[in-house]
């Protein structure tokens, strides 16, 4: 069986999954064909923190966001189901064998949002959509850059995508930083 991969980024309120919340999910699953990544589905939901939620300046700032734009966006549970409909076309939550592999850009931030957010949204059962563990593109890029790691100022999505030639437009929002995510993987696991 080849293994789906789900590629995804979220955008949220600050640094904490358990203070903050999720703005944007962004996502693309692919199929692992012979050694080639076919991309299946590619999605992207905005999508209004839960109330409890705490918004901090810095992460409006670094998202571009304002607080009028987060309150004009869909409420999590319609936004939960839509999200919940696109990985039910590609694998069966109640089918042990079949799950995708999770995959992003310093995973455990995005997996461990996402977790949270399903949590918040009474679905404890996120974990049945994904393999463990996550898979780490910043990880696998370190392995492959380690003699070059020296001339980066830092290890941020952004600048591997600029040294791998990839171009990154509109950073920080989860469609676009996806999209680098997913080329930085292709190019540092060939």
């Amino acid at each position: 069986m080849n293994p789906k991969l789900c590629f995804l980024d979220v955008e949220t309120t600050g640094m904490s999954n358990m203070k903050n919340g999720i703005v944007q999910i962004a996502g693309i699953i692919c199929k692992d064909e012979n050694g080639k990544l076919e991309e299946v589905e590619e999605f992207t939901f905005t999508v209004a923190p839960f109330p409890a939620d705490l918004i901090e300046d810095e992460a409006l700032a670094v998202s571009g966001l304002t607080r009028e734009q987060l309150k004009s966006f869909p409420p999590p549970a319609e936004v939960h189901k839509n999200l919940t409909a696109v990985f039910e076309k590609h694998c069966n939550k109640y089918d042990k064998k079949d799950k995708m592999v999770f995959v992003g850009y310093n995973a455990s931030f995005d997996y461990g949002f996402l977790r949270r957010w399903f949590e918040k949204a009474g679905d404890k059962y996120f974990g049945s959509w994904f393999w463990h563990p996550a898979v780490d593109v910043m990880s696998l890029a370190m392995l492959r850059m380690a003699g070059v790691r020296h001339e980066l100022t830092d290890f941020k999505l952004t600048t591997v995508a600029a040294k791998l030639g990839i171009p990154l437009v509109a950073a920080h929002t989860a469609q676009a930083d996806i999209r680098a995510t997913r080329q930085v993987f292709e190019r540092v696991t060939r």
